[in-house]
């Protein structure tokens, strides 16, 4: 008989110090350690997941009590101190189905397998955790392209810049701090090291991926950065020759200035 059990993934911080979850984790007993994330096993159908990018992962955890007590807790590792509220953390859950009678299968509504082995549990974990923090980055970059859109809106309509330097400055460093999350922590790339060695579990994970469209995703991601970069670039170069306009006229009205208080004397 099949048994359905739920994957709940919330975006909590952008990054986790996992040595730090890993010394105050409480009554949580960490199961497996790796260089992404740290899992904990509740019972066996239970695990919590804490992922380097920021990610609390759930599987078979249904309480919301202890689901928003253990994310306030692991918010504490993060990159500051801040209170969670569960209602406001990007989310997305996923079933798995447990049918030893049936083969393994990735659907839109739900991924089946033929047990709870472990390794195969985390390759699910993994890519739904990826696609919550990529969910997070895109809207936050969407934001960004909006403040330029705007920019560029107004520039076509009047030809005139409204962003400050701070403003520009602030955007190109958030873009900078994507790109090495992205690339250094989601590792969207790179295919866990089991991927390798079995060749059922690169089919898993392979079909995972494009259910969950992640190097589409991750592309269209990447056109959007490049978008921002060349709109930095334009803008910054503006308001560099705006600076310097405002020089020049600077020095004339100095250099009209002594004039007259030369002719007055």
């Amino acid at each position: 008989m099949p048994h359905e059990f739920l994957i709940s993934a919330h975006y909590v911080k952008n990054s986790f110090n996992l040595a730090k979850i890993a010394k105050q984790a409480g009554d949580l007993v960490l199961y497996r350690k790796e260089r992404t994330v740290l899992v904990y096993k509740i019972s066996e159908t239970q695990y919590v997941c804490a992922y380097v990018f920021g990610v609390v992962l759930f599987f078979g955890v249904t309480d919301r009590k202890e689901v928003g007590k253990i994310i306030r807790q692991f918010s504490r590792s993060g990159e500051e101190e801040a209170g969670i509220i569960l209602a406001d953390t990007p989310s997305d859950d996923y079933p798995v189905i447990i049918d030893p009678t049936q083969p393994e299968s990735v659907e839109f509504e739900h991924v089946r397998l033929k047990g709870l082995n472990v390794d195969r549990l985390l390759m699910v974990f993994h890519v739904v955790a990826q696609s919550v923090a990529i969910d997070f980055l895109d809207r936050t970059v969407e934001e960004a392209m909006q403040k330029f859109e705007r920019i560029h809106l107004n520039l076509s309509k009047h030809g005139s810049l409204v962003a400050t330097s701070k403003e520009i400055l602030q955007t190109i460093g958030m873009r900078g701090n994507i790109v090495n999350l992205v690339v250094g922590q989601l590792s969207l790339l790179d295919k866990p090291d089991i991927a390798w060695e079995d060749k059922d579990a690169e089919i898993l994970i392979v079909n995972l991926r494009k259910m969950f469209e992640l190097d589409d995703r991750f592309k269209s991601l990447q056109f959007k950065l490049e978008f921002i970069e060349d709109s930095s670039e334009l803008v910054l170069d503006m308001l560099q020759h705006r600076r310097a306009n405002l020089l020049e006229i600077t020095v004339i009205v100095l250099i009209a200035f002594e004039i007259v208080m030369a002719f007055l004397r």
